[in-house]
């Protein structure tokens, strides 16, 4: 509990103050110390060392995109093949969700509430799917 403590204290405090936290460990009192600052006396080591001032970590390292290039003979669709696929997809959804509505009418025929709400949870799901949908 006390290196927990330690831990949470050193990295909410103490960074905000200094850019390196270390690990410090007395083994004599069987005791870790997290802390910005090397302690005499102890067994310390660098633990994480941040180059930017912010206190939550250095900035994340943002990717070219010339990084990892389609390659020359990578398969391309045309847009009137992706268009046919796009409403080929719409039908089958609202095929999908024309079946899950006739199911939520029968199980709530049938009293089911628990099937009543998985269906409800479905259509909801395909409603959504659909919506998003170019």
């Amino acid at each position: 509990m006390k290196t927990t403590l330690a831990l949470i204290s050193a990295l909410f405090c103490g960074t905000a103050m200094a850019d390196t936290l270390y690990k410090c460990v007395d083994k004599a009192a069987e005791t870790v110390l997290y802390t910005n600052q090397r302690v005499s006396g102890k067994q310390c080591s660098v633990v994480s060392s941040i180059s930017s001032g912010s206190s939550f970590g250095p900035a994340p390292v943002a990717r070219k995109a010339s990084a990892n290039p389609t390659p020359v003979d990578f398969p391309r669709v045309s847009n009137d093949a992706q268009k046919e696929r796009d409403g080929g997809r719409r039908t089958i959804l609202e095929q999908e969700l024309a079946s899950e509505q006739r199911n939520l009418d029968e199980a709530k025929k049938a009293s089911n509430s628990n099937k009543a709400q998985l269906h409800e949870r479905n259509i909801a799901a395909l409603q959504k799917e659909i919506a998003n949908l170019k």
